[in-house]
């Protein structure tokens, strides 16, 4: 009989087995090995401190810096729109203000229309009778 066209060849065990010497194959040994170096890969990241004073002592400062720099750069556009003629550049200048307008809106600390649920308004307080 011929073989089916779309269905896998029939794999013999021997073949398996033969394939894997060739190429490495995970055993209960081995794949034991294999995890635990993975968990204390795992461990170790953990153990580095994300909020290290070396890379994050500047980091408000940098953000305020750049929100000024953007804030200007936002006024520079503000300005060429105003006087600029071509629609090719006038399209530029347009896409330029908006991805800076997204900087500047993250830099501030605004979240994006809609994200955040309002709260609802607080019960007012309730007192309790003072014991006689």
């Amino acid at each position: 009989m011929g073989r089916n066209k779309g269905h896998s060849p029939r794999i013999d065990r021997q073949d398996h087995v033969a394939d894997c010497v060739d190429m490495a194959c995970f055993t209960a040994a081995n794949a034991r090995e294999m995890a635990a170096r993975s968990h204390e890969a795992r461990r170790e990241r953990s153990l580095i401190p994300e909020n290290d004073p070396a890379t994050t002592a500047n980091l408000p400062d940098y953000v305020a810096q750049r929100l000024v720099r953007v804030r200007k750069q936002l006024d520079r556009l503000d300005r060429l729109i105003m006087t600029v003629e071509d629609p090719q550049k006038l399209d530029r200048l347009a896409s330029a203000q908006a991805r800076l307008s997204e900087q500047e809106r993250i830099l501030d600390g605004r979240p994006l229309p809609g994200s955040l649920k309002p709260k609802p308004p607080k019960p007012p307080p309730r007192y309790l009778p003072e014991p006689e």
